[in-house]
């Protein structure tokens, strides 16, 4: 807690240049970008990094193929371009995915139009894909995965596009940003704008999260502090028009709600990322292995509920399994078949736009409130360093000439923490073999911890290590290991039992029984690392086991209704 001090400390003994509000993934792009550049640069975020829609992605970094059909082209573009970026400077992060189009008799896209499609998908990638696409026979689709629905089947197309760690992409953002001088402090609330005497937005008020139940040892909220910055940002994703609307008199999002769930990999054994188009609405969603699970996901409804309340309702549920049975015959799955739930709401621009939610537009913009205040909404997780870049580009635009230093972007070739040295990381396979042999780990264990830490593995057993706590795994079937809980409390900013089982690993939403069963255990090696006494560590156990709960109320709703 005393370096916790020191940085909100920190926070108030200066005015930044820029000050950022939102520590999702486009909040911290622009953190970085404009740290990269050499502004003073601070961040603040109520929750955890990437705690809000950044977590809620399906996990892909991708240019967007069924843009192709709304003739968004621009976007496609600006998306594989990213992607390419970014399988460069973090390839641990951004692992090549092959993806299965398959095309049924009675689809709205038969092969011509699809291998058109295919076509134009890499030429506006400009041939930088992991591989070109390739047209399958119905024969070969169906030996590459057998479990699909053979009735109808045509045939279909193999291309690539990239997985991801959503939250670990974005953490690993916010770390490359505060190794560049940036201040990056979480469970940090705002609580209101700072504004001049002509109105200029001058920074924001905030207080302490960590102070809710005396957490820091404080015994009581701590007042609001002044944060000042020459400009400010609000990149607070689904929660902008909760800050602006009064500000403006108008919305300006139409949030959607993208819902997801996991099942057993052994339940649905898929290879490859399957592009699946709902039976219900002709919407196109997706089966995508990971690891010993498999996703199946997204909705896309418009959602009244309050970003913080959002959680996937029976209703989704039923959505989407509805779909999965249908191509996958010999699934089944109910209910009950499902291990773990997540959902959270797009924040894309447009409060007036008509026609059904999947139509609304996934561009981004940048609005100019006042010469020290900017926000952004809209956007896509792929493009979040490209968004990042021409938000420090307006904020200099407002700064001014010769005030601050006019570097131009760095943020495209500066790689990310777990990949200093790229060409290291270029079989990652290879590298995760090196890792076994090294510290006699198992296999799946040496493959997760290079395709989430990519270089910095090694300092995670180490850290394990050091701290003497018990080697092995924190569920027996999946590769988590208990030295990631003690290096995401001295290294990865985890400051809340959730943040190591929801976002530093993935426990919470693969694991069995949602990491119940290691709780304890995780917080204790948590506690040890900031000095939790015992009734801290029974705080966050009952608080987990409540976010649990929550993210398993679908179960108890009644059916949803079919048509």
């Amino acid at each position: 807690m005393t370096a916790r001090r020191d940085q909100l400390r920190r926070l108030e003994d200066r005015e930044f240049d820029l000050l950022v509000l939102g520590g999702g993934a486009t909040g911290v792009g622009i953190a970085r970008d404009a740290a990269l550049r050499g502004l003073s640069v601070a961040l603040v975020e109520k929750g955890d990094l990437g705690s809000g829609t950044s977590q809620t992605s399906s996990k892909l970094i991708h240019g967007g193929l069924r843009y192709l059909e709304q003739m968004q082209f621009g976007l496609v573009f600006e998306g594989t371009r990213e992607r390419a970026v970014l399988m460069r400077n973090a390839p641990h992060l951004a692992r090549p995915l092959p993806f299965i189009f398959p095309v049924y008799k009675t689809a709205r896209v038969g092969m011509l139009q699809l291998s058109a499609g295919m076509w134009a998908y890499d030429v506006l990638a400009m041939f930088r894909n992991y591989r070109r696409h390739r047209m399958l026979t119905r024969g070969r689709l169906l030996r590459a995965e057998p479990e699909l629905n053979d009735a109808g089947l045509r045939g279909g197309a193999l291309y690539y596009d990239c997985m991801t760690d959503d939250a670990r992409l974005t953490l690993e953002s916010a770390l490359d940003a505060e190794e560049h001088g940036a201040i990056v402090a979480t469970r940090c609330e705002a609580t209101s704008f700072i504004r001049d005497e002509a109105g200029r937005t001058r920074g924001l008020l905030v207080r302490d999260g960590l102070d809710d139940h005396g957490l820091t040892g404080e015994g009581s909220p701590s007042a609001p502090f002044e944060v000042r910055a020459r400009v400010t940002v609000v990149a607070a994703g689904p929660w902008t028009d909760a800050l602006l609307e009064q500000r403006l008199g108008r919305k300006l999002l139409r949030p959607t709600k993208g819902a997801h769930l996991v099942l057993d990999g052994p339940r649905l054994p898929v290879q490859h990322a399957i592009v699946l188009t709902s039976v219900r609405d002709g919407r196109v969603l997706f089966a995508i292995p990971w690891g010993a699970r498999t996703i199946i996901g997204t909705t896309d409804t418009d959602e009244q509920d309050a970003p913080d309340a959002v959680e996937a309702s029976r209703a989704d549920v039923d959505y989407l399994l509805q779909t999965a049975n249908h191509y996958f015959p010999r699934l089944n799955a109910g209910p009950q078949d499902v291990i773990a739930t997540w959902a959270g709401l797009r924040p894309l621009m447009g409060a007036d736009a008509a026609g059904h939610a999947s139509d609304v537009s996934r561009e981004h913009e940048i609005l100019s409130l006042d010469p020290g205040l900017l926000a952004i909404a809209g956007g896509k997780l792929t493009t979040y360093r490209l968004m990042g870049e021409q938000v420090v580009d307006r904020a200099l635009e407002k700064m001014g000439a010769g005030r601050v230093s006019r570097e131009p972007s760095r943020s495209a070739e500066v790689p990310l923490p777990g990949a200093r040295d790229p060409g290291a990381l270029r079989d990652l396979r290879a590298y995760a073999e090196s890792l076994a042999r090294e510290h006699a780990l198992d296999p799946d264990v040496a493959l997760h911890l290079t395709r989430t830490y990519g270089l910095r593995a090694r300092h995670v057993l180490a850290a394990g290590q050091a701290a003497g706590v018990r080697p092995g795994r924190l569920v027996p079937d999946l590769p988590y290991l208990v030295d990631e809980a003690v290096f995401a409390a001295r290294h990865d900013k985890a400051l809340r039992l959730d943040d190591l089982l929801r976002r530093r690993t993935l426990v919470f939403l693969q694991a069995k029984d949602q990491g119940l069963g290691c709780a304890r255990e995780a917080a204790q090696a948590m506690g040890d690392a900031l000095g939790w006494d015992p009734a801290r560590v029974d705080l966050e156990v009952a608080r987990y086991e409540r976010l649990v709960a929550a993210s398993r109320r679908f179960r108890e709703d009644a059916p949803a209704p079919v048509g």
